[in-house]
């Protein structure tokens, strides 16, 4: 099993996003903005912190992430069946849940 960070502001997407998750088989937590996320990577360093391009505070997620001695390598992904540009960010665009559950294994192999 590996822990999936959430983060995401809409309460009914994070939920449908974190009982998906479930199913496969992952623990999930859930932070609803960019300093929640960082706080609980901080103290519990999942595997993976899966947000979406329309979070509010993206851009700051992404700035805490990248300034942080400990989570500058953390694997950000979304899941975007429209395969979105994210222009000069180090985010994973994936087009399902699979994509992700490889994402993981193969990130994890490298640790």
């Amino acid at each position: 099993m590996h822990t999936v960070l959430v983060v995401e502001d809409v309460d009914e997407i994070s939920a449908s996003m974190s009982a998906a998750l479930k199913k496969r088989g992952h623990i999930v937590e859930r932070a609803s903005n960019a300093e929640q996320a960082v706080h609980m990577a901080e103290a519990n360093r999942p595997a993976m912190i899966l947000t979406d391009l329309e979070l509010p505070t993206f851009d700051k997620l992404l700035e805490l992430l990248c300034g942080h001695a400990k989570l500058k390598n953390m694997v950000v992904a979304i899941i975007d069946i429209n395969d979105p540009k994210v222009d000069g960010q180090r985010v994973n665009v994936l087009h399902d849940f699979q994509a992700l559950d490889d994402l993981i294994q193969s990130s994890q192999q490298v640790i």
